[in-house]
């Protein structure tokens, strides 16, 4: 099925398909990026006026106060944008950076053993991951003022990634006799690896080879490959088992598909109760929320910005455009409830539904109660829709005087597949005359046309989730499978294994994302220092694993990544 993004072809990658070492060998050795260190204006200690979110000048718990940055110091934004980054529309994109080199083709014999040869019809491969490793490096050294990860004994998820992807460079023209013997690439940094290191990045390395042979078509040598793969991985193994495990089920899936037959259905947790009895709270979203720090970032951060710009409302207007389970508007009315001048005399919020529109009504009643509680006086609405072409401003019922807010939490990629739905919700938001937009989004270039791009680019982004998780959440808790084998899973399903309008995962960067709010004549605000001091503040009192997640500014954004990998964006932005 074609891959066609309607008239929105902005967000699709222009370029041809690359073949995988080239695309690994831009990204370990040729990739220049350029990183812009600069005096933070986060503090590195505590500072009264800012530590809180506030509205005006009243915090919204007395627990949030301030304390050193991870580093003891204070923090250094990192800038990732290239040069030239105030024009947005001749930024490279990871596409653009591809080189011309040589790919080398596996080939595989009756026996077990793994041989290599040159192949002239592939000439590129996996050159963009290697500048990948090396420009996330880069981003640690900036962000933890010079700490590298080298110092730790043990790699990090990405790092296995990253040095597999060195050795398939390395390797990929001499003739070895079996697959097991690791002999370490130059160049990578790292002088050993422990026995556990070892076999995880010939793990990986199969991973890369697998992937390479099912781009290229060879899908026999992909099959022998994969099952060298699944006779090492356990689901609830190392986090590079874990990772592999999913991509293998994936690239399986991919071969089915390109062989002519259906794609078989991914396994899920379907069925199983993990909504807390009639709680009504997810407990694999609540798990995520209170053990891995970034949706407490972004939420806190946005929530932070959402206030500094209706602050002088006594009338708000919050419209929010996938409600899940409504716990980051607890903090933002708390502060409400604390703020002098002007007091509020309404706070509404109104959730856009596509699906459950009785959970959405009993998240409402306990956000009334809530407020109620602390004496705000709120109303809540759900507006229904079963498709977003059916949505029109009169179904928010916006009022004179109101100050309108909307939170869009990791919403828009969604409809990147049908963009004129895009279009159409952008356009009835705009009419609202908001005076603020947060868009929180995956930081990952996940929607190239080229098979071979996609699979490295989301290789990297989960390999990093996956670290937070071994990292935070314990490996046999049920809701990290849980989030691992349905989420995670699918997603990776999704992006590996599909095509066309069955692809609906189909994150792109910020950049990516200018230019086409640019189009709507959107401007993107800077995020405070007040917001980028309440992500700090998270990290630091709520999270144990805090000091591996990583917060810099690019541009006016601010960037949450893990030990350096970007993963989401956070970006404010205001209608012409």
């Amino acid at each position: 099925m074609a891959d066609d993004l309607s008239s929105f072809s902005m967000f699709d990658s222009q370029y041809v398909h690359k073949p995988l070492e080239g695309l690994l060998q831009d990204i370990l050795v040729t990739q220049k990026v350029q990183i812009f260190s600069f005096e933070s204006d986060v503090p590195g200690g505590a500072d009264p006026s800012t530590t809180d979110i506030r509205s005006g000048e009243h915090p919204i718990n007395r627990e949030e106060e301030a304390r050193v940055h991870a580093s003891g110091e204070h923090e250094k934004l990192v800038d990732a944008n290239l040069e030239n980054n105030s024009n947005v529309s001749t930024i490279p994109q990871l596409d653009q950076l591809i080189l011309n080199g040589q790919n080398l083709e596996l080939s595989l014999k009756e026996s077990d053993s793994i041989h290599f040869r040159s192949n002239k019809i592939c000439t590129e491969s996996f050159r963009v991951l290697g500048n990948y490793g090396k420009r996330k490096g880069r981003f640690r050294e900036g962000i933890f003022s010079g700490q590298s990860s080298k110092s730790n004994s043990k790699l990090t998820t990405e790092e296995i990634m990253r040095v597999a992807g060195e050795r398939f460079i390395n390797f990929s023209k001499k003739k070895l006799d079996g697959i097991t013997s690791f002999i370490h690439p130059q160049g990578s940094g790292f002088t050993s690896l422990s026995s556990e290191d070892t076999g995880m990045v010939d793990l990986a390395y199969l991973l890369l080879a697998s992937a390479e042979k099912v781009g290229n078509k060879e899908f026999d040598a992909a099959d022998k490959l994969l099952m060298h793969c699944e006779g090492k991985v356990a689901e609830s193994g190392h986090p590079v088992e874990r990772i592999t495990y999913h991509f293998s089920k994936a690239l399986r899936e991919r071969i089915t598909m390109e062989r002519g037959s259906s794609v078989g259905r991914i396994e899920t947790d379907q069925g199983r109760d993990y909504s807390g009895l009639s709680s009504g709270i997810d407990l694999m979203y609540l798990t995520l929320h209170q053990k891995v720090p970034f949706s407490k970032v972004m939420q806190f951060t946005s929530i932070q910005t959402i206030l500094e710009n209706v602050a002088a409302a006594k009338k708000i207007h919050l419209i929010d455009l996938q409600l899940r389970n409504g716990i980051q508007w607890t903090p933002l009315i708390q502060a409400l409830s604390e703020r002098k001048t002007p007091p509020v005399q309404l706070l509404r919020i109104t959730a856009l539904q596509t699906t459950d529109e009785d959970k959405a009504e009993k998240i409402g009643e306990r956000l009334q109660s809530y407020a109620k509680s602390l004496n705000i006086s709120f109303f809540f609405k759900v507006v229904h829709i079963l498709n977003i072409k059916d949505l029109k401003i009169e179904l928010f019922k916006i009022r004179p005087g109101e100050a309108v807010a909307i939170y869009s939490p990791i919403v828009l990629r969604a409809m990147i597949p049908k963009a004129e739905n895009l279009e159409i919700l952008l356009k009835v938001i705009q009419r609202m005359r908001p005076k603020i937009m947060i868009v929180n989004e995956v930081e990952a270039n996940q929607n190239s046309p080229s098979f071979v791009n996609r699979f490295t680019e989301t290789l990297f982004y989960f390999s990093a989730w996956f670290d937070a998780l071994e990292d935070c959440i314990n490996r046999d808790n049920p809701y990290r499978m849980h989030v691992e084998r349905s989420y995670f899973g699918r997603g990776i399903h999704n992006i590996v294994a599909s095509e066309g309008e069955d692809r609906i995962t189909r994150s792109v960067n910020i950049d990516v994302w200018r230019v086409f709010f640019q189009s709507l004549r959107m401007v993107e605000i800077d995020i405070s220092k007040s917001s980028i001091d309440q992500a700090n503040l998270v990290l630091q009192q709520k999270f144990s694993c805090g000091n591996s997640c990583t917060i810099y500014k690019n541009g006016k954004c601010l960037i949450v990544g893990w030990k350096g990998t970007p993963l989401h964006s956070v970006s404010a932005w205001k209608f012409k």
